[in-house]
């Protein structure tokens, strides 16, 4: 054997060598969508150089040279087009499924026409043997077929290299590089290496087979130095592959070059690849970026992402997100929003309805026995209607708390701040309660921090309905003993204004301590079978916690059981009068506007007041309460009847019930107040109104009323409203 010829052979075995290593490391690898078609390609590889190293060492024997040759076929045939379908799967490249089939075919038909050769001359011509310092080559007659196929051979590597060196399918994560230019290289030694033999400048000597050893080695190279088959990567990959979002990449001419299987079901038409034209669907999807698309009956996502380097857009990649379920979500989440919101419509319209029904029996009820009190009564007579008194306003309260309760529940209870005396909103709750503790012989004593700022801003009524609440519940749950109210402030550390501190300790039948978590909660009371005799709905604390969240404050409760419990809450107030409040003196008076008038304060014998009501009793109630002041009161049981009655006579107030049918009282001042003359437009107009919802007295300002009365009337309420809108040169004092 020459020297030459021993060269070539040990640089084939070494190729035999590597390409078995190579084999067993892509065996190892974790599956990935391109390994099988490396494996196929190696072992083509694997094949020609088998074939080529037995053909360097075998004797000049036609036959047996002439069937290695054709067995190194068997490899070349279709290195090529595996190789192609390796870097196509490598850069995730769907070519057309009628092009890569008429590859395939066109290498079928030439393996077959190359195995058969000994039969027909379409391949080669003739064929003999000829010693060289290379050894025994085959000097091959070249028939048109064989430089057809050597020709597709060369278009199969000149694919390869163009998908290679494209750089809108280049990779951009780190370490891709290196193997990229391994890709390249080991398709262009082949390419080169069979330019040179077809050239003729070897000789005869086929020198494909060193290409095809250098392609083995830069395979190798690639896979286990540089980490072709990279975990990570490949883990990145199979998760875009198994997707159920469509992933389409286009390059930066909006040429598509790669969609997952996901995008290839949404877009079954959809072309790959440089310069095919794309469907003009598909292409309209990026312009519908930030949008849903609707396809096959289903809602889709559009989302459109560059993909950049350093300097430049190399292209875009475009998500199509199923979100057929969020949108039938959000669909049904309209439709309840606006349910509820038809519910809270609803809700409210039904709670200024029973406002309404049920406050309207109230006000007869109340008023009657008012009016009754003041007669001459025998002592059951007069303890019967204290009864029935006692018992109207206990009902009263239950419905308050309810409708209250309901409104906090539709978020319509607002807090409505003003500036307020601090010291005579304690003393209002301590008159409250003044007479009740001396009835059930108990001791109420309040304190007051005498340093406390005289004027505050916040909602009074409502903090006095709270105050009322927890001094409510402890005269109801204390039998003997003493019940006090604590009031005092801390400054506030991050504003200028206070945080308000109130506490009600009493020394009733305390709380157990399983009840405690549980006492703001609504319609509950503690310990119910000791409890089921008093009188309440049980919402009194659940109202008070939610008032005070509402003001921004928090409330809590101490208890021992058998011993007393203490309810204290803090409620930030805004400062507007810094002047000390001073000692509490519950016997002192309150200047005439300050406190709370009784009818039995004065009298306006000259002035003239219209009651409008449709309704017979209320009109009864409204002037039996205001007999006391000697007025001179007119009624109406509609607003047209009222109307012409203001026409032909001018009073100092009217007093105009809100709902009543054909024009309600609404309607009716808006009449009035159109009517010529300065009287018109100022005539004071008080509303009574059975509907105390939140908002209302706003409503009766907005419509050109004065003021409101809610009912039942309050004799003290209606003194009160008197006082403020009678001239005062009408009224006397008793």
């Amino acid at each position: 054997m020459q020297i030459m010829q021993g060269i070539w052979l040990c640089i084939h075995i070494f190729g035999v060598l590597v390409s078995f290593f190579l084999l067993a490391s892509i065996l190892r690898q974790k599956d990935s969508a391109y390994k099988n078609r490396l494996i196929m390609t190696v072992s083509c590889c694997l094949v020609a150089l088998v074939s080529r190293s037995l053909f360097i060492m075998a004797d000049a024997d036609m036959q047996e040279l002439l069937a290695l040759g054709k067995a190194e076929y068997m490899g070349k045939c279709f290195a090529n087009f595996l190789a192609l379908m390796f870097i196509l799967s490598y850069y995730k490249i769907r070519w057309p499924g009628r092009l890569m089939a008429a590859l395939f075919g066109i290498n079928l038909v030439f393996f077959g026409i190359i195995m058969t050769c000994d039969y027909h001359r379409l391949y080669y011509t003739s064929y003999e043997i000829a010693a060289t310092s290379n050894g025994n080559i085959l000097i091959l007659g070249k028939a048109p077929l064989y430089y057809f196929y050597m020709l597709f051979c060369l278009v199969e590597m000149v694919l390869y290299l163009y998908v290679c060196i494209n750089p809108a399918y280049h990779r951009s994560e780190n370490g891709t590089r290196m193997i990229q230019r391994l890709l390249i290289a080991a398709g262009v030694l082949p390419f080169l290496m069979l330019l040179l033999y077809l050239s003729g400048v070897t000789g005869g000597f086929d020198t494909t087979p060193l290409g095809i050893f250098c392609s083995v080695v830069c395979l190798f190279m690639a896979v286990n130095r540089y980490g072709l088959f990279d975990l990570v990567q490949n883990a990145k990959e199979a998760v875009i592959e198994s997707m159920d979002e469509g992933i389409i990449v286009s390059d930066n001419q909006m040429k598509f070059l790669y969609a997952n299987p996901a995008a290839c079901e949404l877009f079954p038409d959809m072309k790959l690849g440089e310069g095919m034209v794309s469907e003009s669907e598909i292409q309209a999807i990026y312009e519908q970026t930030g949008t849903v698309l609707e396809l096959n009956d289903k809602s889709y996502e559009i989302r459109n992402a560059e993909i950049r380097d350093e300097m430049q857009v190399k292209g875009y990649m475009l998500s199509v997100i199923d979100v057929t379920d969020v949108m039938a979500q959000a669909k049904l989440m309209r439709e309840l929003a606006e349910k509820a919101e038809n519910a809270s419509r609803a809700k409210s319209a039904f709670l200024a309805n029973m406002s309404h029904e049920i406050r309207t029996p109230m006000n007869a009820i109340l008023g009657m026995t008012e009016i009754a009190l003041r007669g001459t009564l025998d002592d059951q007579q007069r303890d019967a209607i204290e009864q029935i008194k006692s018992a109207s306003t206990t009902l009263l309260t239950i419905i308050n708390d309810i409708l209250d309760f309901s409104k906090m529940e539709s978020g319509k209870m607002e807090i409505v701040e003003a500036d307020y005396d601090v010291k005579s909103l304690v003393q209002d709750v301590y008159h409250i309660f003044s007479g009740k503790v001396e009835e059930k012989n108990l001791r109420l004593e309040i304190e007051i921090d005498p340093t406390m700022p005289r004027g505050l801003h916040g909602d009074e009524i409502r903090l006095k309905q709270v105050l009322i609440n927890l001094v409510n519940n402890a005269v109801k749950f204390t039998e003997q003993g003493s019940i006090r109210l604590s009031v005092g402030y801390e400054r506030a550390k991050e504003t200028e204004g206070v945080v308000l501190k109130a506490a009600v300790k009493d020394t009733g039948i305390g709380i157990r301590k399983e009840d405690l978590e549980r006492i703001f909660n609504s319609f509950e009371q503690s310990d119910t079978f000791r409890n089921r005799k008093k009188e309440g709905s049980g919402l009194g604390l659940a109202i008070s916690r939610q008032l005070i969240l509402l003001m921004g404050g928090d409330i809590h409760v101490e208890s021992e059981y058998q011993e007393g419990s203490t309810f204290r809450f803090e409620v930030p107030q805004r400062v507007v009068d810094e002047s000390p409040c001073g000692a509490l003196e519950l016997s002192e008076k309150q200047p005439r506007s300050q406190q709370t008038a009784r009818y039995e304060d004065f009298r306006a014998p000259n002035a003239r007041v219209l009651v409008v009501d449709d309704n017979l009793v209320n009109r009864k109630v409204a002037v039996g309460l205001m007999r006391p002041f000697a007025m001179q009161v007119d009624t109406a049981k509609s607003g047209k009847e009222a109307i012409e009655m203001v026409k032909e006579k001018e009073y100092h107030l009217i007093f105009m019930d809100h709902m009543m049918p054909d024009m309600d009282g609404v309607e009716t001042t808006h009449i009035i107040r159109q009517l010529d003359g300065e009287y018109y437009r100022t005539v004071p107009i008080i509303a009574l109104t059975a509907n105390a919802i939140n908002g209302v007295r706003e409503m009766f300002l907005e419509e050109g009323m004065n003021d409101f009365i809610p009912k039942p009337i309050n004799i003290k309420e209606l003194s009160e409203k008197i006082l403020e809108w009678l001239p005062f040169e009408l009224l006397e004092n008793q």
